[in-house]
């Protein structure tokens, strides 16, 4: 099957960062797709565990995470 993810949360890859927000505007202004600005994944309890998600070329999904 060549071309776009039709379910491109199905599978999901992270990469552990310390710098997440950093990181995330590197990956945006080097062109990568942005599915969602960096948020408190862990919700108001944790502001510092972030999360960032880009879509790749065929529509699979990565994000950029704090390191646990």
């Amino acid at each position: 099957m060549v071309g776009q993810n039709k379910e491109p949360g199905r599978l999901l890859w992270n990469i552990e960062t310390a710098d997440v927000r950093g990181d995330f505007e590197r990956f945006r202004d080097a062109g990568a797709t942005v599915v969602r600005e960096p948020y408190a994944a862990a919700g108001e309890d944790q502001p510092d565990m972030l999360v960032a998600t880009f879509a790749d070329p065929d529509g699979n999904y990565f994000q950029l995470a704090s390191q646990m």
